[in-house]
């Protein structure tokens, strides 16, 4: 019985084993998102050497971290805005004169433009654990005599690590103050961790489908990305380099993160139950209606679907996404969890400057989270079912946002951060007192994706905060 998509798998394995070219397919149907390219040059690169402490207890003796920058940064250096990205895109958020493809975010970066550089000096950086000119699991290790890949010796990383080294780069170029910290997806966690770890250098944030909590959902479904890959006998307990890489469980879980990308109503306009049919029979010209049922991608969603895994596991690290995805889940603004990893990095580290809260900010919070379990719930407008039991502490964890302008962008049709995590984040700011809070909700039909895609709505919103 023959399987063209099994049959496909198998021979693209006989090739990268015997080192010959990969096979790439082209695509279904383009659609409207912008494609994350692997970067290989046109970055600059920062330099860490001295040792980075680690949330979870461990450090790196030192790290890189690669970054691109448009626009000009003035005299008095207030004028800088940071741009966190998503978890697989790159610093590359827009074409220079040293990389000319276009970046992820093209359409927002340039004169003119949402962050409009007649006006802001744009930095954006590839995050630590990623593969992209960042120190990652896929980076030498300098406790290999070897110099082999650090794999899933790598340590734990947590988005406040993230961060902590992407302000090691703004001294470095010194920048004291940053006019806006920006992020969408993973990169809104970053902002609101970034306003935290130093509110008095982050002057606005904006943070676009994002969340200040990991909700169960969003856990459950990179659990299911990770499972997919590690279950891949190539990944090889992360040991893969040198070797052949675990693409196929890179391609299902590219696959499942795809669909929580886009939204129903999307595929219905762009595929709907469209069939591709083979070439046999399109050659023969046999009708669609006609055409036999496959086992393999038939459905053009499905072979969109398809596509997307192929393309994106021959860019991305297996590893980088593990260690990546991991952080995302670990992300929790609320206060009791704030305190515990105050307490984790200070028995790991001690007093290094570097906590998410400060000893007398953790026992107060400790404090209040004791008090609140006994005390009324909050009965917050939000109708995500129990919010209530977490909000409070959430308010409270996020109150160093407290005079810091911010603008909160959610996606009506967004599957992966759903709407609720931002009208929630939006609730705790101005619970806090924040007067400053803009929150605007999109009905567009691109899901997640839509802070790449809905340049007007997205970029407008972004012009009216920031100018």
């Amino acid at each position: 019985m023959p399987f063209p998509c099994v049959d496909a798998n198998e021979l693209r394995e006989r090739r990268l084993q015997e080192e010959s070219q990969q096979r790439e397919q082209d695509p279904v149907d383009g659609g409207p998102e912008p494609s994350y390219t692997k970067v290989h040059s046109g970055y600059k690169v920062y330099r860490h050497e001295q040792p980075f402490a680690l949330d979870y207890g461990s450090s790196l003796p030192s790290f890189q971290i690669a970054y691109e920058t448009w626009g000009t940064l003035n005299e008095a250096k207030d004028n800088a805005v940071l741009l966190h990205t998503g978890l697989s895109a790159s610093s590359h958020a827009a074409s220079t004169p040293e990389n000319p493809s276009r970046g992820w975010w093209e359409e927002y970066v340039g004169p003119g433009k949402a962050l409009d550089t007649n006006k802001v000096f744009v930095i954006c950086t590839n995050v630590l654990g990623s593969c992209y000119g960042s120190t990652g699991p896929s980076s030498p290790s300098p406790l290999d005599p070897s110099g082999a890949p650090y794999a899933t010796r790598f340590p734990i990383l947590s988005i406040f690590d993230m961060v902590r080294a992407q302000f090691h780069l703004l001294d470095h170029l010194g920048i004291d103050k940053l006019y806006a910290s920006i992020g969408s997806s993973m990169g809104g966690m970053q902002c609101i961790a970034a306003a935290h770890l130093y509110p008095e250098r982050v002057q606005r944030l904006a943070s676009i489908s994002g969340c200040a909590r990991s909700a169960p959902s969003g856990i459950a479904l990179r659990f299911a990305q990770r499972s997919v890959l590690m279950a891949d006998p190539h990944w090889n307990r992360g040991f893969y380099y040198g070797g052949l890489p675990p693409h196929v469980g890179m391609k299902l879980a590219r696959q499942i993160a795809t669909i929580t990308y886009r939204s129903g109503p999307e595929w219905e306009q762009r595929f709907g139950r469209r069939r591709r049919g083979s070439a046999e029979e399109a050659e023969a010209g046999i009708p669609e209606r006609m055409r036999a049922p496959a086992l393999c991608p038939d459905f053009l969603v499905e072979t969109y679907l398809d596509h997307q895994g192929e393309q994106f596991c021959l860019k991305y690290d297996a590893n980088s996404l593990i260690y990546i995805s991991k952080s995302m889940d670990l992300f929790d603004m609320a206060d009791w969890a704030l305190a515990e990893l105050g307490s984790q990095r200070r028995a790991a580290h001690g007093e290094d400057g570097g906590l998410p809260v400060s000893p007398t900010d953790e026992a107060e919070m400790m404090e209040n989270a004791r008090a609140a379990k006994g005390g009324r719930k909050h009965i917050s407008t939000v109708a995500s079912p129990g919010a209530h039991t977490y909000m409070p502490g959430l308010a409270r964890g996020l109150s160093r946002l407290n005079n810091i302008p911010a603008l909160v962008m959610g996606v009506q049709s967004d599957l992966l951060f759903p709407v609720e995590q931002q009208r929630e984040l939006a609730e705790c700011l101005r619970m806090n007192g924040n007067r400053q809070v803009m929150y605007y909700e999109m009905d567009a039909p691109h899901g997640h994706d839509s802070f790449l895609i809905d340049v007007a709505n997205v970029g407008g919103a972004l012009k009216g905060f920031l100018y």
